[in-house]
């Protein structure tokens, strides 16, 4: 059985990838130590990535997963009879503060969006634009882009219904209607009678895929993949993050003076205090501005 095989046989489509990705991440760091590896191999190979890659903690724990699957795998297919790190578990620490000063200006977002271009494959062009229009105006997660549905989209009221998850927690967006830019029902409108139609013509499998936005074979996109959409061809400098844009709209919102509990709805936060977050207050605001602009910095 190959490592594919294995890995389509027991996880789901959606982290086939990535999860290959930092198998070989490993495996060339080890080379043909790799299947050998000890555990400290394994805590040598998380040190050196520590040091030398600005990783996220949540990125490290998914490199450290990896390396565990890829190890089963040896075990299954009668390459190891032990598993060198099935009980090691990271303890580095999420940081939950909301960097408002990094975030986008309103501005930032509009030029991002109007100045948007691709050069290949024209007919994904108005594609991308309402993926970024749903980032920039309605502050959408990747997660609800990707699981809108046709049906969800009302162009005669302007609106558009975006369902929540399943299982609500208190860092998941709630469902809620959010009005749609006038600039963006054009958009839409054209995709839907035209673009998506022809995207939907390659899928030969399933050619009545309800969801609204489509991959360029017609099939329903990943989460992970709406970066990659809006930032290709960009130099990796000027790339834009989807998270970043979210947070920047709803702190963007605030610094307007509009009401926390507005801004909450608008959000689908559970929490007003989650909301709370994203605001600055008088004095870190002239905080920033001085460390940005002293002389004497």
């Amino acid at each position: 059985m190959t490592l594919r095989n294995y890995l389509e046989k027991k996880y789901s489509k959606s982290t086939l990838n990535s999860n290959l990705y930092n198998i070989k991440r490993f495996t060339d760091y080890y080379q043909t130590k790799a299947p050998k590896a000890t555990y400290k191999d394994v805590l040598r190979y998380i040190e050196h990535l520590r040091k030398n890659y600005d990783l996220n903690p949540k990125t490290l724990r998914h490199c450290l997963y990896g390396v565990k699957i890829y190890f089963n795998y040896l075990l299954e297919t009668g390459k190891r009879t032990d598993h060198p790190c099935s009980e090691l578990y990271l303890k580095d620490k999420v940081s939950k503060e909301i960097q408002v000063d990094n975030l986008y200006s309103s501005e930032t977002l509009e030029r991002f969006f109007e100045s948007y271009q691709i050069k290949q494959k024209t007919y994904l062009l108005s594609r991308n634009k309402i993926i970024i229009s749903l980032l920039i105006y309605q502050a959408l997660t990747v997660n609800e882009i990707t699981a809108l549905e046709v049906e969800n989209i009302d162009l005669d009221k302007g609106e558009i219904f975006i369902k929540g998850q399943s299982q609500v927690t208190s860092k998941s967006p709630r469902k809620r209607i959010l009005p749609l830019q006038a600039k963006q029902i054009l958009l839409i409108h054209n995709y839907l009678k035209k673009d998506r139609k022809k995207l939907l013509k390659y899928n030969r499998k399933n050619p009545n895929v309800t969801r609204f936005i489509l991959g360029q074979y017609g099939e329903s996109i990943q989460p992970h993949g709406i970066s990659r959409i809006i930032n290709e061809n960009r130099p990796k400098a000027e790339q834009i993050q989807p998270i970043k844009i979210r947070q920047s709209v709803i702190a963007n919102l605030l610094k307007k003076e509009n009401d926390t509990r507005v801004v909450q709805v608008f959000a689908g936060h559970k929490r007003a205090s989650t909301t709370v977050q994203y605001k600055q207050s008088e004095l870190e605001v002239l905080q920033n501005a001085v460390n940005q602009y002293h002389p004497y910095r």
